[in-house]
């Protein structure tokens, strides 16, 4: 590709002689090789600016950054707001990618993860090839790939899409992905709001904010797509009415309202019923919850969308073999039920529990979870007061550090203890906080550890473990029950 038709093709008028061929494009100088083209942006932690002169002695043909003067020896150009002509860059680069297949974007604060494998695995089921890009991993051409980010950077998003020759793409899209402007140059198919809840204000201040981000997606579908919309909470009516005054748009909404499109009634421990428009079926709930009977939901409607009708995807679900880290469920050999769940948000935490205890019935219901350093404070003492309702015993712990140190994180901890609360156990290594539930909790009992799910330790404990659910399976194996 080369330079003057990308330039033409972000709008930057100015062009060159030599008018080299782009080999590559990056916002990192160390990635820089001979050929590429360099972004220059001004990050939260590092501005790109002071790598450009790395990024020409690593070969860089060209350089756009935010600074408009000479820069250099090399070919400079200044434009604005160079984190989306990245995105745009990227997709070009790549021959826009996203058209040669059939889009879905995810967003909302809870459960995303949760639909876009139910949807992705309805689709396959049904014959339909799918990738998968969220938070557990990627799912490209039948592979798995690590993942590192809900929503990959830019450049690696457009290759990834380049490199999928599945048929469909299902996409959690996270506020910090489309705050930062990581889906330029994609265009969205269908495009579903799951909910809106207190979360990542430590980014973006306030919850009007937040709403307006996550609402960007829906400026992403193209035109006659399809918007589907969880009408529970006042984000959901919000967007919809938004979104209704719209005449390019096919608006869907899902909830316990009969005036939904999908709406759903008589939620059970393992079941519920679906009704949509003269159709009513009963639907195998995979996970446990009222939330996942929406989230389930959502993945039928949009299956629907994709010309799947929902007695096939109801099929389908039979065979759902659930999701590392969401309500995964290990039992103990004193027969204590473990459930390790990637809950971190109030509202969040607090469905996983009212979950939780009803599957507790009249046992002791234990909870371990922690806070991360660097991040909301606003939710903390609001998830304490959850767990404090919901749980026999909560253990406090941490989740990860982020560069705060571990005293200075539990000091916070002990400061989010609501005044006049029972004082729950503080223990700060989380493997040993673990241990001390599944000790502590008689038999027969459930122990719920929220707050990592799937993740791996940033951290280095006291027991020889990466994650929840080996801490636990390591518990399991040195209490293994004594043979008489």
């Amino acid at each position: 590709m080369k330079l003057n038709g990308l330039l033409s093709h972000l709008h930057i008028s100015i062009t060159t002689e030599d008018d080299p061929i782009i080999t590559g494009i990056t916002s990192h100088s160390k990635k820089v090789k001979p050929g590429y083209l360099f972004f220059a942006i001004s990050g939260v932690q590092a501005d790109g600016h002071q790598y450009i002169q790395e990024a020409f002695e690593n070969g860089a043909a060209a350089i756009i950054g935010e600074y408009d003067e000479d820069i250099g020896p090399g070919h400079y150009f200044y434009a604005k707001d160079t984190k989306r002509l990245l995105s745009l860059a990227a997709s070009y680069f790549y021959d826009e990618p996203y058209k040669k297949h059939k889009m879905t974007g995810i967003t909302g604060t809870n459960g995303k993860t949760t639909t876009s494998f139910l949807l992705q695995h309805i689709l396959v089921s049904h014959g339909t090839s799918a990738a998968l890009f969220g938070t557990v991993y990627h799912y490209i051409n039948g592979n798995k790939v690590k993942s590192t980010h809900t929503t990959p950077d830019p450049v690696t998003l457009q290759q990834m899409l380049s490199e999928s020759n599945d048929d469909a793409v299902v996409m959690e899209v996270s506020s910090h992905g489309l705050e930062q402007k990581r889906i330029e140059g994609i265009t969205y198919d269908q495009a579903i709001f799951l909910n809106l809840t207190h979360d990542h204000l430590d980014y973006h201040g306030t919850m009007e904010s937040y709403y307006l981000c996550k609402a960007k997606l829906f400026s992403y579908l193209k035109n006659k797509g399809t918007a589907i919309i969880c009408s529970e909470g006042h984000y959901g009516k919000r967007l919809t009415e938004e979104l209704n005054s719209k005449n390019d748009l096919q608006v869907w909404t899902y909830g316990k309202q009969k005036t939904d499109s999908f709406y759903i009634e008589d939620v059970g421990k393992n079941s519920f019923n679906l009704v949509h428009e003269t159709l009513q079926v009963t639907v195998p709930l995979p996970l446990p919850g009222e939330y996942n009977a929406l989230n389930t939901t959502a993945a039928i409607a949009a299956a629907l969308d994709y010309g799947i009708p929902i007695k096939s995807s109801v099929e389908h679900l039979k065979s759902f073999e659930g999701i590392p880290g969401r309500f995964e469920e290990i039992t103990l050999h004193n027969g204590t039920e473990v459930i390790v769940d990637y809950a971190h948000t109030p509202d969040g935490v607090s469905q996983v529990l009212e979950a939780a205890s009803k599957k507790a019935g009249n046992r002791p219901l234990y909870h371990v979870f922690g806070f991360r350093g660097n991040r909301d404070l606003t939710k903390r003492s609001e998830m304490i007061s959850i767990s404090s309702e919901y749980t026999t015993k909560t253990i406090l712990t941490v989740d990860d550090l982020n560069g705060v140190d571990r005293d200075q994180l539990i000091q916070e901890t002990q400061e989010a203890i609501p005044k006049g609360s029972l004082r729950p156990d503080i223990i700060p290594d989380r493997t040993e906080a673990i241990f001390f539930a599944l000790e502590e909790a008689p038999e027969n009992s459930v122990v719920i550890i929220t707050g990592k799910g799937p993740e791996k330790y940033k951290e280095t404990y006291t027991h020889p473990s990466d994650s929840d659910l080996k801490t636990v399976e390591l518990f399991q194996s040195m209490n293994k029950p004594t043979l008489i």
